[in-house]
């Protein structure tokens, strides 16, 4: 493999070359200049200072290489070429590019806190199965990024795309059983589910932390199983599990590429720190869509307290109209979210929030996403 490599200037303080133990140890301040650049072939233990670095800095070994210490070391440019893996037991940060030529980049997925941070304008070339980081990626300050991600054996990237402010987030793949995880406390069991998810990949998942409003890209390959999901996959969506409901929700299907061996799928937008984890999911598409007359008995019983239309989950933008016998509206919701509990909200009714009588109602529901207009009946009962 051909490359090219700057003369090796080494313009730092405080770094003793550690031969006994076969590392470097940083416990002042190590900088390298804008025309300078710098080699590890051993270990690397930072301890100093070591965020002004304006040069090259490369890990080069036939055999595996460990960055660990007390300080992050931030890097302007980053280099990769490390047979047996480079191992961080503390985190890394790249400022301009990071570029992968051989191994991995491995985090310990205990610890989401130590990473390879891009940050600001970071950026990185050579990603592929080979050669990526296995294990937790950050950013910093960014508006959109395409995390190079994935396991031992895959690369299986996520994108994530702001939709106001910059974002800072972390994120590492899963290939594991989504119901007995040894990375997590919680138990995500998979039955738990709203009713437009009708399959859950149950063998892999991505971790994504960022408390900033995002649109989000999971991938899928030959190893997902797709076909298990979906048989068209215009019906696959993004899913993900409500930490505080302890439930799966579909996160939504803006727009996907590809087939049932590879492609990818974006979300709606949401906060990742609302779930616990995303993975792949079946949902229901249009040509599921049915209706039926409703039984309403809001006694707070658990049975019946809401008025679900079930199709709503797949057009968020949707009308719902309540109409008495005498043709009156008594309840008109725009961008109905099933929460419908017997109590008016017009003007005709006497008491807003007040419950509605006994008696038959009817229905008009306008699902605009999906161009369907529907009218059924609502009976509520005590």
């Amino acid at each position: 493999m051909s490359r090219t490599i700057l003369t090796y200037l080494v313009l730092i303080f405080g770094v003793t070359a550690m031969v006994g133990q076969e590392a470097a140890q940083n416990f002042g301040n190590l900088k390298v200049h804008s025309q300078g650049a710098l080699g590890f072939h051993h270990n690397l233990i930072n301890n100093g200072f070591s965020d002004d670095n304006q040069g090259l800095v490369g890990f080069f070994s036939e055999h595996s290489i460990e960055v660990s210490g007390a300080l992050r070391p931030i890097f302007r440019d980053l280099e990769i070429m490390v047979n047996d893996d480079l191992i961080l037991d503390v985190g890394i940060g790249v400022t301009h590019n990071s570029n992968f030529i051989l191994g991995d980049v491995f985090t310990p997925r205990s610890q989401l806190d130590i990473n390879l941070d891009y940050i600001d304008s970071g950026f990185y070339n050579g990603d592929q199965n080979s050669t990526k980081i296995d294990g937790y990626a950050a950013i910093t300050n960014k508006k959109f990024f395409h995390f190079p991600i994935g396991d031992s054996e895959r690369l299986r990237p996520l994108s994530i795309q702001s939709v106001a402010d910059k974002l800072n987030a972390k994120t590492a793949y899963f290939y594991e059983n989504i119901g007995s995880s040894v990375n997590f406390d919680t138990s995500f069991i998979t039955p738990n589910k709203t009713d437009i998810i009708l399959t859950i990949n149950s063998h892999e998942f991505w971790d994504l932390d960022s408390a900033s409003e995002s649109i989000v890209k999971l991938t899928w390959d030959d190893r997902s199983m797709v076909e298990n999901l979906v048989d068209d996959i215009k019906n696959i969506r993004v899913i993900g599990w409500n930490n505080e409901y302890e439930i799966w929700e579909d996160l939504g299907h803006t727009s996907h590429s590809g087939n049932l061996t590879s492609g990818w799928v974006k979300s709606v937008a949401f906060v990742p720190d609302d779930y616990t984890i995303l993975t792949l999911g079946g949902g229901m598409s249009e040509e599921d869509v049915s209706f039926e007359n409703f039984l309403l008995t809001p006694n707070n019983d658990g049975l019946n307290d809401f008025f679900v239309i079930k199709p709503v989950a797949i057009s968020p933008n949707n009308v719902l109209k309540i109409f008495n016998r005498w043709g009156r509206a008594v309840y008109v919701e725009e961008n109905y979210t099933n929460r419908f509990n017997g109590k008016g909200n017009t003007g005709i009714v006497v008491n807003k929030n007040d419950n509605l009588p006994v008696g038959i109602y009817f229905y008009v529901i306008e699902l605009k996403d999906i161009d369907v207009i529907h009218q059924g009946f609502l009976y509520i009962s005590d």
